[in-house]
């Protein structure tokens, strides 16, 4: 008994691993705000003449 799988499901399947490994990878990236640390603005020095 051979069973023959059809090429479109063949396609489908692997389009939606793909599509599985890439949301799960961004889903657990952390986002561009936590991997640099706030900017600390300094207050620029008052000149007195």
């Amino acid at each position: 008994m051979e069973d023959n799988i059809n090429d479109k499901t063949i396609i489908l399947i692997i389009i939606g691993t793909i599509l599985l490994v890439f949301i799960l990878v961004f889903s657990f990236m952390p986002s561009k705000d936590q991997l640099s640390p706030p900017i600390q603005w300094k207050d620029a020095p008052t000149q007195s003449i």
